[in-house]
């Protein structure tokens, strides 16, 4: 079983007296039973949500006994999974709103079903700036009980994780039409995202503040988006010429508004392959000069059991950062950018370790 965004053959669906059901909380585990059933019972498979073309994240989902059901009059289109995380929302929350361009009648809603069941009404409306930036202009629904809907249209996933991240045809096409659409340029040529300023359990690279003093220099604006409103971020990215950021999820939008004129440079901030498939995504939606720079040294992990991922912090080499950046025409002086010494790398990391109240440890024991 796998998913193939070019197999366009029933990419919508269009089902009456269909069912809707979120995820119930007593049932915690990777593929969450949750989805679309037609009138009969029978599982909807583009209702089916993937990370990538291999990991589905729900199963054919089943009501429980006793289990209340509401109904919905009119015509709705189902969106999927509502992620409260970012990056999860711009991938692959937003990977089935292509549909609205190929619609034969209008639709009252979008119909989303939680990750898991809890309260993500803050979340929703934190989002609602992003719906708008990408022309969906309906009222969006996010289901906490089963729900049957008067007629429902079910288009298939068009964008996703990984190998997902290139995205369908109508998903690129879509996004290229309205994504910031009108939302005008505003803001300087060049543009670092910063994560310095995030919260606890967010990582980064070590000694970020360094790296972001050598482009200051090179005249940069340090950014930092989750300070900003979407309308912000979105007038940057289009402007800037020059943009820098480590293997974030801010560089999804960058893919989404941004042109091909512009130069761009990925920085690995983690032993993953997430900076290549960002590299991937602006190259194949908008064309960009897009580069990966993978100047790891090793991963600082929170303990117990940690691995690389999100809240990990990267020992890069900077002066090999720097290197591949003058390379790029990207910055301009060659004077020596100066890595962190092990004294200063350890007290960073023991900075580290006191925010987030852990033990951070390298994955490469011979750091």
């Amino acid at each position: 079983m796998h998913l193939d965004l070019e197999d366009v053959a029933d990419d919508i669906t269009i089902h009456r007296d269909a069912l809707v059901i979120p995820p119930q909380p007593q049932i915690l585990r990777r593929e969450q039973p949750s989805g679309v059933l037609t009138a009969d019972g029978s599982f909807v498979e583009n209702a089916r949500n993937w990370t990538d073309s291999r990991t589905p994240v729900n199963a054919p989902p089943a009501l429980l006994p006793g289990q209340q059901v509401e109904t919905l009059a009119g015509r709705h289109l189902f969106g999927g999974v509502f992620y409260g995380h970012f990056g999860h929302f711009i991938v692959e929350t937003l990977s089935r709103v292509w549909a609205l361009d190929h619609l034969d009648a209008p639709v009252d809603s979008l119909i989303l079903t939680p990750k898991v069941i809890g309260t993500y009404d803050d979340a929703l409306a934190r989002y609602q700036a992003i719906f708008d930036a990408f022309n969906v202009r309906i009222p969006v629904r996010l289901v906490s009980a089963p729900v049957r809907v008067e007629e429902l249209v079910v288009p298939r996933q068009g964008f996703g994780m990984n190998d997902l991240v290139g995205g369908s045809a109508r998903f690129r096409d879509y996004v290229n039409r309205w994504a910031g659409h009108d939302i005008a340029p505003e803001g300087g040529r060049k543009i670092y995202i910063s994560r310095s300023r995030l919260p606890p359990d967010r990582g980064s690279i070590l000694g970020e503040s360094r790296l972001e003093a050598y482009l200051a220099a090179e005249g940069y604006e340090i950014y930092h988006p989750q300070k900003q409103t979407t309308a912000h971020q979105i007038a940057r990215y289009k402007a800037a010429t020059h943009i820098i950021a480590t293997d974030c999820s801010p560089v999804h939008m960058v893919g989404h508004v941004g042109n091909a004129g512009q130069k761009v440079a990925i920085i690995t901030r983690r032993s993953t392959p997430v900076g290549s498939h960002l590299e991937r995504q602006l190259r194949e939606f908008k064309g960009m000069e897009a580069t990966e720079i993978n100047a790891l040294v090793n991963d600082w992990v929170l303990q117990p059991g940690g691995r690389p991922g999100r809240s990990s912090f990267g020992e890069v080499d900077l002066a090999a950062i720097q290197s591949r950046l003058l390379d790029l025409g990207m910055i301009e002086s060659a004077a020596p950018w100066a890595n962190l010494t092990r004294q200063e790398r350890d007290a960073e990391v023991a900075r580290q370790a006191a925010r987030h109240k852990a033990i951070m440890e390298p994955f490469r024991a011979d750091a």
